[in-house]
C-alpha cells in the first residue's frame, strides 16, 4: 500500500465548507523506540486523527553496539506491524506509507528486516535517509503551521534530525547520531559526553543556521521535556502544540534533569521510558542551545507523520489555513446552520479591526459548535474546544484569544476564563478584544437566532465614538430589549457608544 498525491478539489470548500471525505491516509513509522500508527481521517490541510497506537519496540536499542536490530525488538516490531496492517483493512484506509527511520537506516540487517516486513504484511517499507527524515519532521511542522520559521530539531529514538525553515520551505537537512538510546551506549559520561555531543552538533549544522533563529522542538523526547517546563513553571494550559518557553527555562529544566539529585519524572507524568530518556535528550538540548542561541523555543506536535501527509497533498491543498479549515468542518458537523459562522465574521467585521482576519473567522465558525451543552456549562464547553482540541495553526496567545472570545459568547464566561488562566497568557488589551469579539458574536446570534439569512439584511457599523446596529423596516421586531443589552455591553468593551436604528431598507 503506498500513497499518492490528493486530489486538488478535496480541498476546494463548497458553501457549506469543506468537503468530508472517506479518503482516509495512514501512515506507519518505524522509530528507533516505537512504531506508530497513525489515520487522518481525509485528505485535508488540517490532520483529524481518526485512529493513533504506538508500542514501543526499542529497535534502535543495540545499533551503537551490535550494529543489528535486537531479536526482541524485531519480533515485537513485526507482530506490531502485521496488526496495523490488519487494522488498515478493518479501518478502510486508501493509502498506507510506511516510513523506516535512523534504527533501520543504520543497522546492518535493516535492508533484510523492510523484505521480511513486506513478504510478512504486505507494507512495503520506505528506509528514509536521515536528510529526508528531517525534511519530513520540517514538513509537519509546516502542515501544523505555515508560518513557522528557523530550525526544527527532531529528537527520535537513534537520532536527532536538523532542518532550516524559511519562507514556507524547507531549505536545507541534517541528521546526527544524537538519540538517547545512542547516548546511552557510548558510555560516556559528564565533560566527554557533552563535548562529543557539540561535535556532532557543530558538524552537522543546517545551511543558514544563525544565532537568533526560532527554534522548533519536534518529537516524543522534546515533549516530554517541554510538558516538565509546563509543570515547574506551573503553565496554565496543558497544549504542547504552539507553546513557547524562554531559553533561559529550558537552561534551567536541563540542569534539574541532568544534576546528582535527579527527580522521579514518573511522579511528573512521563512513562517509565519516557523518564530513562529524559536527562539524555536534556543534555542534547543543552547543547543545541548554546550552540545556536535561539530567540525562542518552541513546541510542533506535528513531525514526521504529518509531514508524510503534507508531502501527499496538492501545492494548492498545502495553501489551505489549518486553524479556518478545522473550525470550518466542525461547525459543518456540529453547528446548527452551517454557513452562519462565515456571515456572522464578515457582518462584524468592520466593528472588530483588531482582531485578526482568521481569528474572528474560526471564532465565529466555532462559536455555535456547542448548543447542545447545558446553558450553564456552554462558556466552559466553548473554553474547552480551544484549548485542548486538536486545532493547530495558532500560538498559544492566538489559542486563549480564541478561548477567551469563545467563553464570552456565553454568560459565565469571566468565571471560566479566570478559573483556566486566561490572565496569565493575555494582556490586558489582548484580553478586551477577545472579550469584546465574544461578545459581539453573542449579539449577532441573539439578534437573528443563529440564522445567516436574517443576519445579511442588518448590519453593525463602528465609527470613532459608535457602535451603530442597523435593523431594517421589515425586521424591526427583532430590535429587543436583550438585543439592545447585547449592543451595549459589546459597545462598552470596545469603549464605543452604542446605538440601534431601526426603519429603512
Amino acid at each position: 500500500m503506498t500513497g499518492t498525491k490528493r486530489a486538488a478539489a478535496a480541498s476546494t470548500p463548497d458553501a457549506s465548507g469543506p468537503a468530508i471525505t472517506n479518503d482516509r491516509f495512514g501512515v506507519i513509522d518505524i522509530g528507533s523506540n516505537s512504531v506508530r500508527f497513525v489515520v487522518f481521517d481525509s485528505a485535508m490541510r488540517s490532520p483529524a486523527y481518526f485512529f493513533n497506537e504506538k508500542v514501543y519496540c526499542g529497535l534502535g536499542s543495540d545499533i551503537e553496539t551490535t550494529g543489528a536490530l535486537p531479536p526482541t525488538g524485531k519480533a515485537k516490531a513485526f507482530s506490531t506491524l502485521r496488526r496495523f496492517a490488519l487494522l488498515a483493512r478493518a479501518l478502510e484506509v486508501r493509502d498506507v506509507v510506511t516510513i523506516a527511520t535512523a534504527a533501520m537506516r543504520d543497522a546492518s540487517d535493516g535492508a533484510d528486516f523492510a523484505k521480511e516486513i513486506e513478504a510478512g504484511t504486505g507494507l512495503r517499507v520506505r528506509i528514509v535517509s536521515g536528510k529526508d527524515e528531517g525534511r519530513f519532521s520540517a514538513l509537519g511542522v509546516l502542515l501544523g503551521d505555515r508560518r513557522t520559521e528557523g530550525i526544527v530539531a527532531d529528537i527520535g529514538g537513534a537520532s536527532m534530525e536538523l532542518a532550516f525553515l524559511q519562507a514556507g520551505a524547507v531549505r536545507h537537512c541534517t541528521t546526527t547520531p544524537l538519540g538517547p538510546l545512542r547516548l546511552k551506549e557510548t558510555g560516556l559520561t559528564s565533560d566527554v559526553l557533552a563535548a562529543y555531543i557539540r561535535k556532532k552538533i557543530n558538524e552537522n549544522l543546517p545551511d543558514g543556521t544563525r544565532p537568533g533563529l526560532g527554534l522548533t522542538l519536534v518529537g516524543g523526547g522534546w515533549r516530554a521535556f517541554a510538558s516538565l517546563v509546563m509543570r515547574r513553571t506551573k503553565y496554565p494550559l496543558r497544549v504542547l502544540h504552539g507553546y513557547e518557553f524562554t531559553r533561559e527555562q529550558a537552561l534551567e529544566t536541563c540542569d534539574w534533569l541532568t544534576g546528582n539529585d535527579a527527580p522521579d519524572l514518573t511522579v511528573h507524568g512521563l512513562s517509565k521510558t519516557r523518564a530513562e530518556n529524559a536527562p539524555w535528550t536534556a543534555h542534547v538540548l543543552r547543547a543545541v542551545i548554546e550552540r545556536l542561541e535561539p530567540g525562542n523555543l518552541a513546541v510542533s506536535s506535528c513531525g514526521l507523520r504529518e509531514g508524510v501527509l503534507y508531502e501527499s497533498l496538492t501545492p494548492a491543498m498545502r495553501c489551505d489555513d489549518p486553524l479556518t479549515q478545522s473550525a470550518q468542518l466542525m461547525e459543518r458537523v456540529e453547528g446548527r446552520f452551517p454557513g452562519f459562522g462565515a456571515e456572522l465574521a464578515l457582518w462584524c467585521k468592520s466593528a472588530l479591526p483588531e482582531m485578526p482576519e482568521r481569528m474572528r473567522l474560526a471564532a465565529c465558525m466555532l462559536a455555535d459548535v456547542n448548543w447542545r451543552v447545558h446553558p450553564d456549562y456552554r462558556a466552559g464547553a466553548c473554553f474547552t474546544t480551544a484549548t485542548q482540541s486538536s486545532l493547530v495553526g495558532m500560538t498559544h496567545t492566538e489559542r486563549m484569544i480564541l478561548a477567551v472570545a469563545l467563553a464570552y459568547r456565553y454568560k459565565y464566561a469571566k468565571a471560566t476564563v479566570e478559573r483556566n488562566g486566561g490572565s496569565a497568557i493575555l494582556d490586558k488589551e489582548q484580553r478586551r478584544i477577545a472579550e469584546a469579539t465574544g461578545r459581539i458574536i453573542r449579539l449577532g446570534a441573539m439578534l437573528t437566532g443563529a440564522t445567516p439569512e436574517l443576519l445579511h439584511r442588518c448590519s453593525l457599523h463602528r465609527d470613532a465614538t459608535t457602535l451603530t446596529l442597523t435593523i431594517p423596516t421589515d425586521l424591526e421586531a427583532l430590535a429587543s430589549e436583550a438585543v439592545e443589552r447585547r449592543l451595549d455591553t459589546a459597545a462598552s468593551l470596545l469603549e464605543l457608544a452604542p446605538k440601534m436604528v431601526t426603519g429603512g431598507k
